[in-house]
């Protein structure tokens, strides 16, 4: 297991009580979230729905791809990797 750095960008860090990015022991995306909301735990519904599965407007990058590209939650992470967690943009006009 590594050390990873999970990053919390827009709203997600108001709901880990202003914290912009937290450390964790993680050897996939999928642990280095739990690891997150053992630590901030108000970000738990913010992050999955009440069926266990990630919500539509999160995206969640391995280091600089994003996790839907990759393996999904079993994408592995090594030591030192960076996870971004970011919300989804949308709206305005054209």
């Amino acid at each position: 297991m590594g050390k990873v750095t999970v990053t919390l960008h827009g709203a997600f860090s108001e709901f880990a009580g202003g914290a912009r990015s937290a450390t964790v022991e993680a050897t996939d995306i999928a642990s280095a979230l739990a690891g997150l909301v053992a630590r901030y735990p108000s970000l738990a519904e913010r992050l999955r729905d009440e069926h266990g599965r990630m919500r539509e407007h999160v995206n969640i990058f391995a280091n600089e791809e994003e996790m839907r590209y990759l393996d999904g939650e079993r994408t592995a992470l090594r030591d030192g990797d960076i996870v971004h967690i970011v919300p989804a943009v949308s709206g305005g006009e054209v």
